[in-house]
């Protein structure tokens, strides 16, 4: 009898040594196999001659080298947004993205803008964005120094970020560049750096 309860004894021990070595195989090596999405988007200059995307200011272009096909990859994390955006920008023009912004805004998306003070006035699409009810904020002071952050964090998953401005001008006609990414390394930094920014800037009324 005791010999039977012995033998069960060391099986259930084997097994639950087993098991516990597996968790810890899964969790030291297992969740390394979840991988990050980081796109890379490198603009040009359009080539007018071949590309009529500047003309008819449409993100329909199919060429892998167009400018507009890149931004469509912008355009399709603001349309991901289901809970927050927040968006740190210099400047904002850009129509198409000024309308997914509005759309996220429609849908319940918890928006919040931060803009430079010189440009605010400037630019029709912040105006919209304005008179939406959107959240806008602006940096009082900037005559000697502005604020000039180009990033956008998505739900606190996606962060957007580069050389660009969300502009006519960046979008077509400059070499610029932007990351997506959902790498949480550089997401987190950038989600508190948006936060202090906020706190710093004074709200649109």
């Amino acid at each position: 009898m005791m010999g039977v309860i012995s033998n069960t004894l060391i099986n259930w021990i084997c097994v639950s040594c087993i098991s516990s070595s597996l968790t810890l195989i899964w969790l030291k090596y297992g969740k390394r196999r979840t991988k990050n999405c980081t796109k890379v988007l490198l603009y040009e200059p359009i080539d007018k001659t071949t590309c009529n995307c500047l003309q008819s200011f449409t993100v329909e272009c199919l060429s892998p080298n167009c400018s507009s096909s890149k931004t469509k990859e912008i355009l399709l994390c603001l349309k991901s947004a289901r809970k927050t955006m927040d968006i740190c920008m210099f400047a904002i023009s850009n129509k198409p993205i000024a309308n997914e912004i509005i759309a996220a805004h429609k849908r319940g998306v918890l928006v919040r803008v931060v803009v430079c003070n010189c440009i605010l006035f400037e630019s029709k699409e912040i105006q919209n964005l304005k008179n939406i009810g959107i959240k806008l904020k602006y940096q009082e002071d900037f005559k000697s120094s502005y604020m000039h952050h180009k990033f956008a964090i998505i739900d606190s998953k996606w962060l957007i970020q580069g050389s660009m401005n969300w502009t006519h001008q960046a979008t077509y006609g400059n070499w610029e560049s932007s990351i997506i990414t959902d790498l949480q390394s550089l997401v987190i930094p950038f989600t508190k750096g948006f936060e202090k920014t906020w706190e710093k800037t004074i709200l649109i009324s």
